[in-house]
């Protein structure tokens, strides 16, 4: 496998597909819960301390999603901090508009956080590629 498909899978593919199963496995009404085959949540995980609930099962999908697009964008342009800038955007966009109504979604200003925080994460794991 070569470097490029290496970074592919763990930086982009793997984030996704932890994303998505804490989604199908963990939350009450998961947005796809008609193409989910089994009863959620299947895990109970409400014995947690509620912030660490609060943290796996809202904020950590969010985190994983938003490093694997920055992850993407920064695969194609090479450009970490323009990567940046413009993930950042879209995701003050689409918070914007699901606030507004728009889309699906509660537009959290929580959401933008951890979000942030994992660009944050992502630019100084990978700040020395564009040395």
């Amino acid at each position: 496998m070569s470097y490029k498909c290496k970074n592919i899978a763990l930086q982009v593919v793997l984030p996704l597909i932890i994303g998505i199963l804490i989604y199908a496995t963990l939350r009450d009404q998961p947005p796809f819960k008609k193409f989910i085959p089994w009863d959620v949540p299947i895990y109970d995980i409400s014995s947690l301390p509620r912030f660490l609930f609060i943290f796996i099962v809202y904020r950590l999908p969010d985190m994983l999603w938003t490093f694997a697009f920055i992850s993407a964008i920064n695969m194609h342009l090479k450009k970490t901090l323009l990567s940046a800038f413009i993930v950042l955007s879209v995701l003050v966009f689409f918070e914007y508009c699901q606030y507004e109504g728009l889309l699906s979604g509660t537009g959290d200003v929580g959401d933008i956080f951890y979000s942030l925080c994992s660009i944050i994460i992502y630019l100084l794991l990978y700040e020395e590629e564009e040395k």
